[in-house]
């Protein structure tokens, strides 16, 4: 993913420190980085056996708007898209945390 390791490691944090069990894909722009603009969004796929908890989800997306990144980020819960989204993200992502596990920060 196209991040530099400053703005990666402030991602990862915030995933590790919310959502350590889940596994999380990036997708979008800065994954292909095709038509990809210096400020594009970060898009976030939170991958879980079950639909997030909407309080859970509300504060992630806090977190993220309340950090240091110099770009949106956008979360969505895989559980809870249409098919045809998991398509579009399927096509192309990246995981940058497994399941279970925090990343080395």
């Amino acid at each position: 993913m196209k991040l530099s390791d400053t703005d990666m490691a402030i991602v990862r944090k915030i995933l590790a420190t919310l959502i350590p069990e889940c596994e999380v894909w990036a997708f979008g722009s800065r994954v292909h980085e095709r038509a990809l603009k210096p400020f594009s969004d970060i898009d976030l796929a939170i991958i879980a056996e079950a639909p997030m908890d909407t309080a859970l989800m509300a504060e992630l997306k806090e977190a993220f708007a309340e950090s240091d990144l110099p770009y949106r980020v956008d979360v969505v819960d895989y559980a809870s898209v249409s098919q045809t989204f998991r398509y579009i993200i399927q096509r192309e992502y990246e995981v940058i945390q497994k399941a279970g596990k925090s990343p080395s920060i």
